[in-house]
């Protein structure tokens, strides 16, 4: 599966007054983009941006609040090339194949960003201090009232699960997966395609020819949706 850029990726523009804040992220995505987030350094935002480092701090506190600006902007991409994956396809007529299709495409499509922009894919789920969760993690206090996904799921405001979610989502409402299999089948999708994705890009896996690759991540999601 040969690399490609990531649908919706936004071209480097210039700074210009009173857009320090998006200018500074965006300097920070493309050190993100060439080099994962250790190369998020928020001086050499400024520099690239050409402001000082006393201007940057204006707009973010420390460190952290780049990488974050960082990953929302790789969140937003990868649901950008989740629904650019669903839009390839031919609607199915039977609502629970479609159901399926789209369940498969967003993941074809989560794998596809991984390979394309494997430094803001890293970025995107790179640990910060023990006591933060993972972008996107739910919270006990907000799955108190028990919704049938389960403690520690993503959350619903991250498009990029949520693509994912809903198609399981209407397989249960259509009775093509029963409601008592639907808890964390939100996890065992994404742990299918975010493991697929990190096997393929950071173990020797990587050195595979792009077709293997390909019939891999085709075989994977066989696997995951066949075992729903």
């Amino acid at each position: 599966m040969p690399s490609e850029q990531a649908a919706g990726t936004p071209s480097r523009r210039g700074y210009h007054h009173g857009d320090l804040r998006n200018a500074l992220t965006e300097a920070a995505v493309e050190r993100a983009r060439a080099a994962g987030p250790q190369a998020i350094v928020l001086r050499e935002a400024a520099r690239a941006t050409g402001v000082s480092s006393t201007a940057a701090y204006r707009h973010f506190a420390n460190h952290h609040e780049l990488v974050v600006a960082v990953k929302d902007h790789g969140l937003a991409l990868l649901a950008a090339t989740m629904r650019a994956e669903l839009a390839k396809g031919e609607p199915c007529p039977d609502p629970g194949d479609e159901a399926m299709r789209r369940l498969r495409a967003a993941g074809l499509g989560y794998v596809r960003f991984a390979f394309a922009e494997p430094g803001l894919f890293r970025t995107i789920f790179f640990g910060g201090a023990e006591e933060e969760p993972m972008v996107g993690r739910r919270q006990t206090a907000e799955v108190e009232g028990d919704d049938g996904k389960g403690y520690g799921t993503p959350d619903v405001s991250d498009e990029s699960y949520a693509l994912m979610s809903e198609a399981l989502d209407e397989l249960v409402a259509l009775g093509r997966l029963p409601q008592e299999r639907r808890r964390y089948s939100d996890v065992v999708m994404w742990s299918a395609v975010h493991g697929l994705s990190v096997l393929l890009l950071d173990t020797e896996l990587a050195r595979l020819p792009d077709d293997v690759k390909a019939d891999i991540v085709s075989r994977g999601l066989d696997v995951a949706l066949n075992g729903l």
